[in-house]
């Protein structure tokens, strides 16, 4: 397998991850020192992540990727791309389309998740424009 398609399958392993909450799994491809940026602005780490997908926690419904990018530097990969993602948290239903950056880290023979930065896209307000 090339380093590449390496990158392609430890994202897919997180993306599968999250959709079903596996949390065991998501402990074995998130690196210790994860830090991420939600798309509330809030910092999370690993074990934020963890928790949020324990049995009761987030559940997702939906986690599509369009137009992703796969880009790696030395021992450092870059995933870009537009995502949709859909679920419920105890009583709220959520539905967000995202733009993202995921960097995964080669680190012991596989690339584990390392940083990411989330940002919401909305559809513009159009009271606001002028015409």
């Amino acid at each position: 397998m090339s380093k590449k398609d390496g990158i392609i399958s430890a994202f897919n392993k997180l993306k599968d991850a999250l959709l079903k909450s596996e949390t065991e799994k998501l402990n074995e491809i998130i690196l210790d020192d994860y830090r991420g940026f939600s798309l509330h602005g809030t910092i999370e780490t690993k074990d934020d992540i963890i928790s949020s997908f324990k049995h009761g926690g987030i559940k997702l419904s939906e986690y599509s990727v369009e137009h992703a990018e796969y880009e790696q530097f030395y021992e450092i990969a870059l995933v870009t791309g537009k995502g949709k993602i859909a679920g419920k948290y105890e009583d709220y239903e959520f539905h967000h389309t995202v733009l993202f950056t995921d960097v995964f880290k080669y680190s012991d023979g596989s690339w584990k998740y390392f940083r990411s930065q989330v940002t919401e896209i909305k559809p513009p307000d159009m009271s606001t424009n002028v015409h």
